[in-house]
């Protein structure tokens, strides 16, 4: 499904000078593999290869195959990929406080005719069926990831990058975003997942971390199929996700 080899990445530093983040960095992903946990320490660079992913950073010295199809590295052909392909969800879920749920939702579409019916689908397919005239500003902490999950979902993309997305929620919420994860992953969603919590490395079928600027295998792995892990929490969820075929946007 996915290609990525990087020979060469640079950052700017604050004092204007250049360090090396990656040197022959690849990254595979394989059809059969839903979620992959990407792991390594602050300031790795696992931010930096999310957008990579995502075609928000193009500087950098390599190629990017996807689904078979060299991708130009270039502001349009990204764009098209994450409209067609790809839908992210960061730690901040970005959402606008005053609006209300499906409103924000229907962000996701941009240049699709918004379509009211599609955001209660993907609400009800997060568990947040009847949530859609609630303002986002009244929302807990997982209520309001959950709708960020759905406006990167409505737009029905084949990969979701997500980028810290339980680092703010407490335990028993993060549980809760992981069933919803497990779900989608499950409905043929792929999901690669940033992140410093071991519990959510560890319900990932697949952990990579990032060391010495190169990616590799994490030390201990866990192994299970794909939607096992991320279900772990299941037995202590306190809601039930409604999942209808996969419906991934791209965002």
């Amino acid at each position: 499904m996915i290609t990525l080899d990087i020979a060469s990445k640079a950052v700017s530093e604050p004092d204007g000078s250049q360090r090396i983040l990656f040197e022959n960095l690849r990254f595979d992903m394989s059809p059969d593999v839903t979620s992959t946990a990407l792991l390594g320490r602050s300031g790795s660079g696992k931010t930096t290869l999310l957008r990579i992913l995502a075609g928000l950073d193009i500087h950098f010295e390599g190629t990017y195959c996807y689904r078979g199809q060299r991708l130009s590295q270039n502001v349009d052909a990204m764009a098209r990929l994450r409209r067609d392909e790809i839908g992210y969800i960061t730690q901040e879920n970005t959402l606008l406080p005053d609006r209300t749920v499906t409103e924000n939702v229907l962000l996701g579409l941009r240049s699709t005719p918004p379509l009211r019916s599609k955001a209660a689908d993907q609400l009800t397919r997060v568990g947040l069926a009847g949530f859609g005239a609630r303002r986002a500003g009244k929302l807990s902490g997982g209520e309001a990831q959950r709708v960020a999950i759905a406006r990167a979902l409505i737009r029905e993309p084949r990969l979701v990058l997500a980028d810290e997305p339980t680092g703010a929620l407490d335990e028993a919420t993060e549980c809760d975003i992981l069933d919803v994860v497990a779900e989608l992953a499950d409905s043929g969603v792929h999901f690669v997942i940033a992140t410093h919590s071991g519990s959510v490395a560890q319900r990932c079928q697949r952990q990579l971390e990032i060391r010495d600027q190169k990616l590799t295998l994490a030390e201990h792995p866990v192994t299970s199929t794909a939607a096992d892990q991320l279900c772990g929490c299941k037995s202590h969820s306190r809601s039930t996700v409604a999942v209808a075929k996969a419906v991934i946007p791209a965002s």
